[in-house]
């Protein structure tokens, strides 16, 4: 049961735009594809959600994509948050995290850059179809622009604080802010 139950959530997850997976301790989102002189980068958002801290790596074993005449590939490198691919291996180095700040990671494919999409990327064993690559040489998409801090606001007719909203950021689905709670008199 559990394990349909992700998969509703994941398929109502792509049709509102976010591709995203539950990963052990947060959240993962893909960003984007585009192609770079020496093959294909994937980026994507990391957001730990369910310790205060962790340490850990990614492995490019758990990624995948599915090229135009059907064949897969793994990555051949992973990057996290320093930008450094690993070596012999292809990990990336270890980093200790605090949660809820967005991390990047970013998977590296030694394939074409001059493709224009995947077939599918798939995350463990959950694919997501369709994925547009990003010519060599052409402008990323517009970075999204904060959203504007909200006045402060009362959520709870009674409750006895106020709540003030700032560094509003638009994600993929939603937004996220970071919320002070303030005694009302």
């Amino acid at each position: 049961m559990k394990k349909v139950m992700m998969l509703v959530g994941l398929a109502l997850a792509g049709v509102a735009g976010a591709q995203s997976w539950d990963v052990e301790d947060g959240k993962l989102t893909f960003v984007g594809c585009y192609g770079k002189q020496d093959g294909v980068y994937c980026d994507f958002s990391y957001v730990l959600t369910k310790k205060q801290t962790a340490s850990f790596y990614w492995s490019p074993e758990r990624f995948k994509v599915f090229k135009q005449d059907g064949t897969s590939q793994k990555a051949d490198a992973m990057a996290f948050v320093d930008g450094k691919f690993g070596g012999i291996w292809g990990y990336s180095s270890t980093q200790e995290v605090i949660a809820n700040v967005p991390l990047k990671v970013t998977a590296y494919f030694n394939t074409p850059s001059n493709i224009s999409s995947f077939r599918a990327l798939m995350f463990n064993d959950v694919k997501f179809d369709n994925i547009p690559v990003r010519p060599y040489g052409s402008a990323p998409a517009a970075a999204p622009k904060p959203t504007p801090v909200a006045a402060p606001i009362r959520p709870f007719k009674y409750s006895g604080y106020s709540i003030t909203l700032t560094n509003c950021q638009k994600q993929v689905a939603n937004v996220a802010c970071t919320a002070v709670l303030t005694p009302s008199k």
